[in-house]
């Protein structure tokens, strides 16, 4: 079943919580939970990235939007009004993710602590993620992830890798 849902503004306390809010009555009735992991397409750039649902509030109801903040618009290359679909999908435990510094080589000297810092998000290939590194804003993109599916969730097992060339995707 293709859900298709406007991109409206995360609330101010979902940001960088790869989340999305969606219209309550597409929660209902759909095989969707609160919790599930949604693959979100942006079918006009090509582009997809995943999600964790919750419901929006009652002002959203019947309104067929979903919340998301800038950072997963800027992994669907979407903005705000734009058209996404949505499905539900598995989660699958990561093996191993493999990043590279987005348009900017990078060494990576903690990869446990990036494991602690993502542990529970879900991610997919082409994914770029912001952080703050000794007082310096540092861009990571996942380049590769196993097993081979389309969204994998980092937990404490997970094996991370960075090359140190940059990306240019």
């Amino acid at each position: 079943m293709d859900i298709k849902l406007r991109i409206k503004d995360a609330f101010k306390g979902d940001f960088g919580k790869n989340i999305a809010r969606i219209d309550p009555e597409i929660v209902s009735e759909s095989n969707i939970d609160v919790g599930d992991t949604i693959c979100i397409y942006n079918e006009s750039k090509k582009k997809f990235t995943a999600a964790i649902v919750f419901p929006s509030d009652h002002r959203d109801e019947g309104t067929n939007i979903i919340r998301i903040d800038a950072l997963l618009r800027r992994n669907l290359k979407a903005t705000l009004e734009d058209i996404v679909k949505i499905k539900k999908t598995k989660n699958h435990l990561a093996q191993q993710v493999s990043f590279a510094g987005y348009k900017k080589g990078i060494i990576l000297k903690n990869p446990d602590g990036l494991v602690k810092t993502l542990k529970d998000r879900v991610v997919s290939k082409g994914d770029i993620f912001t952080f703050r590194c000794e007082n310096k804003k540092v861009d990571l993109i996942v380049i590769n992830h196993t097993p081979q599916t389309e969204v994998v969730k980092i937990h404490k097992g997970t094996k991370i890798f960075c090359q140190e060339q940059a990306c240019y995707q």
